[in-house]
This record gives structure tokens, sequence and C-alpha cells, in this order.
């Protein structure tokens, strides 16, 4: 299909339900994976991506029909030579998986291991001028859902990503781990590049990666997607694993951080509140998600419109993912209506439970109901 036969896709709209998050400085323009002006980590701003007509309705597809979608998670930074020997250590299972580095060389031995953590570390000092308490790499965790892709495709695509996104400026090293439910790839990569650059990501260049790491899958014949999850019309943020680490840690501590009960005791004052007001960021996501649906509920409109059978098959899709979006409301308010459906149904309970009590305590008005019935029979 050519061109000018996309074109009935609303793409600015989609162009907005695409956006990727802000906080950074990287973006996509002209359809492809390169960085704006500035060069990688400087400058630059964020927009809309810009897709040809073509590539939209590739996304689209891949979108509406549940494309997997990749996962790049940044796991953990390393504080000096010892802290980032023993991630090394821990990656490459002391020696037993391989490790493959920026150079392209295959490395096991521990010792080389701890040299290279040693170097890392020393050009971090020496470029360290004011003595700043700061990582000396970062590292990350990509994969796919389970059972959707074979290691070696994935390893081989996180080479490629790394080879676009960080070669010439950081090192870093890139191990396959397939001894867990599914495989991943852990990258680690110098937070201090040669040239004085600092390795410091924002959200925004994290939405990048997952765009360039789903890029290189699909290169290799996988159907890998990234979007933003508002793109898919989830409104609930996901809890961050930091979160989790706090509450473990608090709970150590002898305090008590439960995240679970502080979602409970909001939704419970909301729920049992004269007056409930909605917070600004619920009433916010309900327009952002509104807004989305419109997105696609036009596309569905435009290609059924078209009168071809593959874009009505197309608009019969994107009707059913707009169909099985979640409701749009946070965990509290979630957990609010729980709570308000249970209060109403023991009520009624309550209240089927003081009828049938009454009717055993006056038999006379049950007879008399009861002779009541049978002479308008």
């Amino acid at each position: 299909m050519n061109e000018d036969d996309d074109g009935v896709l609303p793409l600015p709209s989609l162009m907005e339900a695409w956006r990727p998050p802000t906080g950074g400085k990287r973006s996509l323009r002209g359809g492809t994976l390169r960085i704006r002006s500035g060069g990688k980590g400087r400058g630059g701003s964020i927009a809309a991506p810009v897709l040809s007509p073509a590539e939209a309705r590739a996304k689209l597809e891949r979108i509406v029909r549940k494309a997997p979608e990749v996962m790049v998670k940044i796991s953990g930074r390393q504080r000096g030579a010892r802290h980032l020997a023993e991630h090394f250590g821990y990656i490459s299972r002391h020696g037993k998986l391989e490790i493959r580095s920026s150079e392209g060389e295959i490395i096991t031995d521990e010792k080389q291991l701890k040299a290279i953590a040693a170097d890392w570390d020393m050009l971090d000092q020496a470029m360290n001028a004011h003595g700043k308490d700061r990582p000396t790499s970062m590292s990350m965790v990509l994969s796919m859902p389970g059972g959707t892709t074979d290691a070696a495709t994935i390893h081989d695509a996180v080479q490629a990503f790394a080879r676009v996104e960080f070669e010439g400026q950081f090192s870093y090293m890139v191990a396959l781990h397939t001894d867990t439910a599914h495989p991943h790839v852990h990258l680690t990569v110098a937070t201090q590049g040669a040239d004085g650059t600092r390795f410091n990501p924002r959200k925004a260049d994290l939405h990048h990666w997952r765009e360039s790491f789903a890029h290189e899958l699909r290169q290799r014949g996988i159907a890998a997607e990234a979007t933003p999850r508002r793109a898919r019309g989830h409104v609930q943020k996901r809890v961050r694993s930091s979160a989790h680490h706090l509450e473990a840690r608090t709970a150590g501590q002898g305090r008590d951080l439960d995240l679970n009960r502080l979602i409970e005791e909001r939704a419970q004052a909301f729920a049992r509140s004269q007056n409930p007001e909605r917070r600004a960021e619920d009433v916010l996501a309900l327009g952002r998600q509104k807004q989305i649906r419109g997105a696609y509920a036009d596309a569905a409109a435009a290609l059924a419109a078209t009168g071809k059978a593959e874009d009505r098959a197309l608009a019969e899709d994107i009707a059913g993912f707009v169909a099985d979006m979640p409701a749009a409301v946070s965990r509290r308010l979630a957990r609010a209506r729980e709570i308000m459906i249970a209060d109403r149904n023991q009520a009624a309970d309550r209240r089927d439970r003081e009828e049938k009590d009454e009717v055993v305590q006056r038999p006379d008005i049950d007879r008399g109901a009861r002779k009541a019935r049978d002479r308008e029979r």
C-alpha cells in the first residue's frame, strides 16, 4: 500500500497520542531514530514523533494488534571500582557467562573485568574536578515479554542498539542472561565519556531507547513496540522499583511504609467522604484518555470510510482496542469504587435481613398480606 492510501489517517492527533514523555533531550525526527541538534546528550527538544503516513499506519497496526512492548529499565548505579567490579561479577555469573565490551571483546576473566572497572573509575576520577560523589557506571536491563523472542535475537538487537546509542562516546558492557523466567540483557554504561560528556539520562531518553531497541528488533523480524503507557489507555502509573526498595528498607529499620496501606487509607477516605473531590491529576488523566480515545476513534472512522477490506479490518481492530482500554482512574479511585460498591451491597443485605426479621416478628402482617393477594386473585 502506498502513502497516498494511508493519507486518510488523522496524523496530528495520532502523533499527539504517541508523544514521548518530556524531561530529556532526545526525540524522533523524520520517522527515524536520530538525535536532534546538539548531538547525543546535548541540547535538543522534545516533540511528537514525525512519521510518514505509511510509518504511522504500521505503528498503529502494531499498537492496536498488541505487539509486545519492549522493556528498557535502569537497574542500578555503581560507585567506584570495587562496586563496579562486583557488578561485573554478578552479570558475568563470576566468569561463567561471556561479557561483550564496546570494543567487541568477549571477556570471561574476572581479573580482566576488575581491570576494566578500575579503568572506568580512573577516568571518572580524572574528569571529576570538584570531587563530587557520583556514579562510575549505570546499569540497564533490556528485555521482551517472556516467550515472545528468542535469546539470541534479543542479544543481537541489544548489541546493535548499544552501538547506535553509545559507541564512540561511552564505554559499555553487554551480558545475556537466560537462567531466569525469560531472557534479558544487562547493559552497563560508563557514566564518563572520554570527551568529557556525562551519561545522565532523563525520562525522555529512556523512551527514546525503548524506541531504538524496538526498531532493532523489528529489523530482525520481531514485531516489537515502544509506546508510552498513556498511548495504550493506561492511567495508573507503575509502582517504581525504587518505591518497593524504600518500602523494604524502612520496614527493616523498624518504620512502616506500606504503599498498599496508604492507597487503602486514601481510598476509604474518598469513598466515605460526604463531598469527595477528585484530585487535579485525576481530572487531567481522564481528559488525556478521552483525547487518546478520540484520536483512535477518528482513525477508525477514516479507515472505515475508504471502503477497502484491509482498512475496515484495521478499523475494527482499533475499535476493539479502544473498548478494551482500562478505566481512566488511579489506584486510589479504583479501590474507592470497590469500597463504595461493597458498602452499597452490605447496606442492601442489611435491609433485606431487617425486612425478613420484621416479617418473622410480626406474622400477622404476613398473613394479612397473603389474604389480600388471595382476594386479588
